[in-house]
């Protein structure tokens, strides 16, 4: 949501949002060159979180090209880098790009541009087709084929752009057969945007940083989900082992999934997500579960799940009678 807001000040300048918010903490640039500047709001902080990645995907419209500088501006159609690359006087830098128009016309000087600039920039500016019926430049978001800014489309960009973790971990994130909130509660762990204590002292959170569960170390979400010395007394008592030695819950997830059934890795799953409502329940009621209570939460909530869609639920050598329980 703070990633709409921001591509709203980008894409949307003269709202009134955009002009209280300028004259705060930009006055004398735009959306694009600012900064968190001294002694912002938890807004401000917010917003500013998702800047990098607004200016990284969202590029320049060219309608006449008064607007847009040739190089301070991202207007190329290049998903990874949107600016130019040619090193260039600062003459031309700050020139408009209507100045590599034919005069009077809505075409290319391609004169101009051979002279100008290099292989990669003159193959891109050429790509991009200029109308007459357009005369203003604008903003899009090009990782949308519309133009539009989502979350789902900034979440592929993502993905796109990123190199851990590998698709195959998406793949296998979206193909568990557990609940919809178990997969999105997966994923959100292993982007690493869970609520812990350390992701919301990042975010100018006053709190503790310790594990309210152990109290013996930081609570990160592969403390939280693993290392705790609750999490790996849950682990080795069910039948997916502990798997110690990871930095990053993502590591730990890629591990599972690379030795693990498919019917073991859902369990998996099933037994983070019950152990981040314990968590939860310690924070927020200052109550601690017991070991055998959130290893068989996991197991009844998927065995409940599946039998309603007719599934078989687990392999008879941990099933008991209680119709999921796993200790």
């Amino acid at each position: 949501m703070l990633g709409k807001q921001g591509w709203s000040l980008l894409s949307h300048p003269d709202s009134l949002v955009a002009r209280i918010l300028k004259a705060r903490y930009y006055p004398l640039s735009s959306f694009g060159k600012a900064t968190v500047g001294s002694n912002p709001s938890y807004a401000w902080r917010s917003i500013m979180a998702a800047h990098n990645v607004i200016i990284q995907g969202s590029r320049i419209q060219i309608g006449n090209g008064l607007q847009t500088t040739i190089g301070g501006s991202p207007w190329l159609l290049d998903l990874d880098h949107g600016y130019v690359t040619t090193s260039l006087p600062d003459a031309i830098i700050n020139a408009p790009v209507s100045s590599l128009m034919l005069p009077g016309q809505r075409n290319w000087d391609l004169d101009a541009l051979t002279d100008i600039f290099n292989e990669r920039d003159q193959a891109l500016i050429t790509q991009i087709s200029l109308s007459s019926r357009t005369d203003d430049d604008v903003w899009y978001w090009s990782a949308d084929s519309r133009g539009l800014f989502t979350i789902r489309s900034c979440y592929k960009m993502l993905v796109y752009l990123s190199e851990i973790p590998s698709s195959n971990v998406w793949q296998r994130i979206w193909k568990l057969k557990v609940l919809a909130k178990v997969k999105h509660f997966i994923w959100r762990a292993v982007v690493n945007v869970l609520p812990t204590a350390d992701n919301l002292r990042r975010r100018q959170v006053e709190l503790s940083s310790v594990c309210l569960i152990c109290n013996a170390a930081d609570e990160s979400v592969v403390h939280c989900l693993v290392n705790c010395s609750f999490a790996k007394s849950c682990w080795l008592l069910s039948p997916i082992g502990y798997e110690g030695g990871c930095v990053y819950f993502v590591d730990w997830l890629e591990r599972v999934f690379a030795r693990c059934s498919s019917d073991d890795c859902d369990l998996a799953a099933m037994i983070c997500w019950s152990l981040w409502l314990n968590r939860n329940s310690k924070v927020c009621k200052n109550r601690n579960g017991r070991l055998s209570s959130v290893l068989n939460l996991a197991g009844q909530v998927l065995f409940q799940w599946r039998s309603v869609r007719k599934v078989q639920l687990f392999d008879n050598t941990f099933v008991s009678s209680s119709h999921g329980a796993v200790c």
